[in-house]
């Protein structure tokens, strides 16, 4: 009895959701939530499909990106122009998230099938900055 004491004291909890840290650049925005303010259960901010940079580069579907980081025009139509997306560069911590934020929103008309591959996965962003 003795002997296992010491083995179940050092269990944890391996449920938390593992942090990243990455910086990237905004290259569009989900199709059905667009310029929509979105609450997470980290907070409220807009959702933006992001390319990080670096070794490891990935594609997310990011949400929770502070509203006020960057001004974006509507006029693109789910991905940002090449030569625009430089201007909207970032660094940010982020987690996988389980909310399915982006089934909370309808959508209507069309949009591009390149897309769809980003967007079952979502990500939260837990803080965030811009960087030039």
């Amino acid at each position: 009895m003795v002997f296992l004491i010491p083995f179940l004291g050092g269990c944890q909890d391996n449920d938390e959701t593992p942090v990243y840290q990455a910086e990237g650049y905004l290259i569009g925005h989900h199709p059905c939530v667009r310029d929509a303010t979105v609450m997470t259960s980290k907070g409220e901010g807009k959702g933006y499909l992001v390319a990080t940079i670096g070794a490891n580069s990935d594609t997310l579907m990011l949400f929770g990106v502070p509203t006020d980081m960057f001004a974006i025009t509507q006029e693109w139509h789910s991905f940002l122009p090449d030569e625009r997306r430089d201007r909207f560069k970032m660094r940010f911590s982020y987690q996988k998230s389980q909310e399915n934020i982006g089934s909370r929103y309808h959508c209507f008309g069309y949009f591009p099938g390149r897309i769809l591959r980003y967007l079952d996965s979502e990500y939260i962003v837990l803080k965030a900055e811009k960087i030039h």
